[in-house]
């Protein structure tokens, strides 16, 4: 029996600062701006699919298109591709510095992961994290058990509070960066950010707070960013392990504050059923505001304006 795939491709656009801190910040940012953005509902139906509807839906690809941007400028792009069939999933991602950034910094990022889907939702098997700046190569490769947990190997090893961390079994059960941005896709939009996610990312063990603050109105001097009414939500990080002594002292000192998220409703063509996706992120840091802009929407090979949500001429 042929089996429901779906093809998500996401290309972000955004901005480093001067220093390495700051980029793994952004770059971590812009993994999470794929949150809600995977129709998995669709992809995760009880229904069987059968060889004419497997491919009509496989065509069904969504391509979202970022910017991202700090004091106007842009710094980085970054690109993330989601493959999901009825009972798997695989995500991709690769970013890359840009401009003025990439003389700074010449940061290039690369994530993977993959994993299984039931009803109970996805359920990761591997993940893999690569960086290659002017600070060096960092690369992490962890697989799941069945038992629900990790076996990881790194390069630079872990520190000693990271490997504490792994052995002390708050990592079990979680799930890898990428899996998490999974969760948010499985609630209707009525339900939207209202989830807590425990993640995994093989140095650190953390909880991912979403929180819904209400609906606005966006209505950005941009046109070609999203302009209409949003959902929005405030994602929250909460340390549990693995952290380090120096970051702790800096939070106690500078608390970073919730990133905040503004999410809408798209219309697939030829489906009854909206895709919740986020147009705009905000990351607030003692460098200044970084800012995630939605630009364009391709929903089974058409482009949407995000104001009207009408096929673009």
């Amino acid at each position: 029996m042929a089996r429901d795939s779906r093809l998500l491709t996401h290309k972000s656009s955004g901005r480093c600062s001067r220093s390495g801190g700051w980029t793994a910040r952004l770059g971590g940012a812009l993994t999470l701006s794929m949150v809600v953005a995977l129709p998995l509902s669709a992809a995760t139906t009880d229904t069987p699919a059968t060889e004419e509807t497997s491919s009509s839906q496989g065509d069904d690809a969504i391509s979202l298109v970022y910017d991202f941007s700090r004091a106007g400028r842009l710094l980085a792009t970054l690109e993330t591709t989601a493959k999901l069939t009825l009972a798997s999933y695989e995500i991709s991602s690769v970013g890359q510095s840009s401009g003025i950034a990439d003389s700074l910094l010449r940061a290039r990022f690369e994530s993977q992961a993959a994993g299984s889907l039931s009803g109970d939702g996805p359920t990761p098997i591997s993940f893999r994290n690569f960086s290659d700046t002017r600070f060096g190569v960092r690369e992490l490769k962890m697989t799941r058990a069945t038992d629900g947990t990790f076996d990881v190997t790194a390069e630079p090893e872990l520190e000693p509070q990271q490997a504490a961390a792994l052995r002390s079994g708050l990592a079990d059960g979680t799930v890898d960066p990428l899996t998490a941005t999974l969760y948010s896709a499985l609630r209707p939009a009525n339900s939207t950010c209202t989830e807590k996610v425990r993640v995994f990312d093989g140095r650190r063990v953390f909880t991912l707070a979403f929180s819904r603050t209400g609906t606005e109105v966006l209505t950005p001097q941009d046109e070609q960013h999203y302009a209409g009414d949003a959902i929005k939500c405030d994602l929250r990080y909460l340390p549990l392990a693995g952290q380090s002594r120096e970051w702790k002292l800096e939070q106690a000192r500078n608390p970073t504050p919730p990133i905040e998220l503004w999410m809408a409703e798209f219309k697939r063509p030829n489906e009854e059923q909206d895709v919740v996706i986020p147009v705009r992120m905000k990351l607030e840091s003692q460098w200044g505001a970084g800012l995630v802009h939605l630009t364009s929407v391709t929903i089974g090979g058409r482009t949407l304006k995000q104001a009207s949500l009408t096929p673009a001429n």
